[in-house]
């Protein structure tokens, strides 16, 4: 049984490395920004608005790092997300923990690049906020 990496298959565990990260930075911007709310004497409202705070402050980020600094950076063949990229601290540490760690990532080159992460994490924070907003009644 031999393991052959398809196009398709080394896509498919790029994007759930991606789901991965965006699921454990989520929950830690909840549980942080709810430990600072506390801690500031608020409650889960203020740590709503924490969480809103913060993952527009992550969106914005994350959209600075992902904007081409030349033309020369926009090219046909490197129009996706997908460019050679370095480990951060943060997604090792993500790696190690939780189901993703039984996987085989793909080849370096195929992973999707850690300013793409932060953008996905960073819309899944606003989509926690919303969903504490309008589903769990904190407003």
């Amino acid at each position: 049984m031999g393991k052959t990496q398809t196009p398709l298959g080394n896509r498919l565990r790029a994007w759930i490395d991606v789901l991965w990260y965006s699921v454990v930075v989520t929950l830690l911007a909840i549980v942080s920004t709810f430990v600072i709310s506390i801690l500031t004497g608020g409650g889960a409202v203020r740590a709503n608005l924490f969480l809103f705070i913060l993952g527009w402050l992550l969106l914005a980020y994350a959209t600075i790092r992902l904007w081409p600094s030349s033309p020369s950076d926009v090219r046909e063949d490197n129009a996706d997300s997908l460019p050679q990229v370095h480990e951060t601290r943060l997604q090792a540490v993500v790696r190690r923990v939780g189901p993703i760690r039984w996987t085989q990532l793909p080849p370096p080159q195929e992973r999707v690049s850690a300013q793409m992460q932060l953008f996905v994490a960073s819309v899944c924070i606003l989509l926690a906020s919303f969903i504490l907003e309008t589903v769990f009644g904190v407003a």
